[in-house]
């Protein structure tokens, strides 16, 4: 027959276990909790179909945050507001522009940031506008859906001269 301090060790051997990868898992958490961050508001004039809250930000490439919020402007419904949530040591300048981008194949939007010249300030917080506002300019994909009605509407008038003309 076995005796009990095998039982006992084993069972010492699993608690101590579970304690250990609880203190890991508070660790790793305390250690995303410490991350500092800064919010700044985006203004789109156009649709952002495909952008959604905790969609992705990116400056030149790199992720630097997240969308933690996407309103319609309550003075002007045209435009949609995207409250962006990024690294504070992500060094967004007065020139910086935002861009509505498409990932992949899947049609999920993304903000992309860019600009940002070396000798233009840092875009800080004022008294009069706590969220800084980043600019935002119209995407590739905007203009091209713009133009593609006109496309449309020019290769209709061709098939329909052609028609005439047979």
């Amino acid at each position: 027959m076995e005796t009990r301090a095998h039982h006992v060790l084993i069972g010492s051997f699993a608690i101590l276990a579970f304690l250990l990868g609880l203190g890991f898992v508070l660790w790793l958490t305390k250690m995303g909790a410490d991350r500092e961050f800064r919010y700044y508001d985006v203004v789109f004039t156009e649709a952002v179909t495909g952008l959604s809250k905790g969609g992705l930000v990116q400056y030149n490439g790199i992720k630097v945050g997240e969308v933690s919020l996407l309103s319609l402007d309550p003075k002007d419904p045209r435009k949609v507001i995207a409250r962006v949530r990024l690294d504070a040591g992500t060094p967004v300048k007065q020139d910086t522009v935002a861009k509505l981008g498409l990932l992949g194949v899947t049609g999920m939007a993304f903000i992309q940031l860019s600009g940002g010249s070396p000798p233009s300030p840092l875009l800080e917080p004022t008294p009069a506008q706590p969220i800084p506002l980043i600019r935002a300019e119209e995407s590739a994909l905007s203009k091209l859906m713009a133009s593609g009605e006109d496309i449309v509407v020019s290769v209709n008038e061709a098939l329909l001269r052609v028609g005439q003309l047979l």
